[in-house]
């Protein structure tokens, strides 16, 4: 009987094997930089805003009076073609530079014109000195590092990139996955059943969840639980150049469960093999070549899911350069009473978590039986944690737990 190790400590020793990949940065267009690692830190070009400008439509006004002169407007986009002095204003809109001389801007809502179109007077207090002004440089200074090096990359970074006056980004290639389903009672999607069969959810199953998260896969295939056919796939896919391969099936005590043998045989180093968990306790883990990450998954949907989420997805990040690939732990109250395995492991339970009114976590675990059942995990978001020990949970009970990567995008991670 193999000794199993818990979590944590499993994690910790994948996280310690799984290095980012090795190939050099590539430069990519600003529109094809989501999802990748910035490769170094990229400075501002220009302050931002790069002059004084207005933050609303309005007033820019010189002094505090009750009416003002009037002069040519200043819109987005032109230079102010004269001074604003005591007692005269400039018509601005929202993004325009402020006139020199100019104090504060007023906001239209605060004023009227004369019918003559010749004076501005208040209609309400004037605003203090400085108001409704974006100052040069307040938001970014000239060589400020505006996005680090690590960063992964989303929509917001690009507009700050843009911003910073870059057109491509230095990023690091995202890792490319190889997957593989076995079993021999696993047949394809939509074929017919006869005795005995399933049809194949893991592997659709672990292409979405990459998908997901950002990352790709070079070949996803289905492999019988037969010695020479696992060996002559695993050989070929070990030695291709995908980064990382993950096989669901056959890791277990089963006199089917090929899957680590062949491993070790083709080369592959086992780092552990066996977690105090449920789902997936026989969760196996090791390095090919001194490099490529290899994870051994359990055969059950849940099980496979649970895995991918607790273990694949973050060795991904850690594996793309991304510093954030620990799952971020929340903390929430148990809706009703829940149930674990009440023994030396720690349960991976399932569960919805919604925000209550008063901004506090509410987790429910719906029904399930067991690692087969994916249909429990249908309205989940996370997954609870219940440590070893107690089987049962009460209604009100704290318990931790970890948001899905695709429901908690970057906030799943810390």
């Amino acid at each position: 009987m193999r000794e199993l190790i818990g979590p944590e400590t499993a994690f910790d020793e994948m996280a310690a094997q799984v290095l980012p990949v090795s190939a050099p940065p590539v430069t990519l267009p600003l529109r094809r930089c989501a999802g990748h690692v910035l490769a170094c830190d990229l400075a501002s070009d220009t302050d931002m805003p790069p002059f004084d400008r207005s933050a609303m439509d309005g007033y820019a006004v010189s002094g505090a009076s009750s009416s003002y002169r009037l002069l040519d407007p200043v819109h987005a986009g032109q230079v102010p073609r004269e001074d604003v002095g005591p007692g005269t204003a400039v018509p601005i809109m929202t993004g325009a530079p402020v006139p020199p001389g100019a104090d504060r801007v007023v906001m239209v809502e605060r004023t009227c014109v004369s019918e003559d179109g010749a004076t501005l007077r208040m209609t309400s207090g004037l605003p203090p000195e400085g108001a409704n002004i974006c100052r040069r440089g307040e938001d970014i200074t000239q060589g400020q590092i505006v996005l680090p090096s690590g960063t992964l990359i989303g929509a917001r970074h690009l507009g700050i990139a843009s911003m910073a006056g870059a057109t491509d980004l230095p990023v690091l290639p995202l890792p490319v996955v190889s997957l593989v389903s076995t079993g021999t009672e696993v047949v394809a999607p939509g074929t017919g059943l006869g005795p005995g069969l399933v049809r194949d959810a893991n592997l659709p199953l672990m292409q979405s969840l990459c998908m997901e998260s950002g990352f790709q896969w070079a070949e996803a295939m289905h492999v019988a639980d037969d010695r020479h056919a696992l060996a002559e796939r695993f050989s070929e896919l070990l030695d291709r150049p995908s980064d990382m391969l993950i096989v669901a099936g056959g890791v277990s005590m089963g006199d089917r469960d090929l899957v680590p043998g062949v491993l070790e045989e083709l080369g592959v180093r086992i780092v552990f093999h066996g977690v105090a968990q449920k789902p997936g306790k026989p969760l196996l883990f090791g390095i090919y070549s001194d490099r490529k990450p290899v994870f051994g998954l359990p055969g059950n949907p849940v099980s496979v899911m649970v895995c991918m989420e607790e273990y694949v997805i973050p060795a991904l990040r850690k594996r793309s350069g991304m510093k954030s690939f620990r799952k971020r732990s929340f903390e929430g109250s148990v809706a009703a009473r829940a149930e674990g395995v009440g023994s030396g492991r720690t349960h991976y339970l399932r569960a919805e978590a919604v925000m209550s009114g008063s901004g506090q976590w509410l987790l429910t675990v719906p029904a399930s039986s067991g690692s087969g059942d994916l249909m429990s995990t249908s309205k989940t978001n996370c997954l609870a944690i219940l440590p070893p020990g107690p089987a049962v949970l009460g209604p009100g009970e704290r318990l931790e737990f970890h948001l899905y990567a695709r429901h908690g995008g970057d906030v799943s991670f810390a």
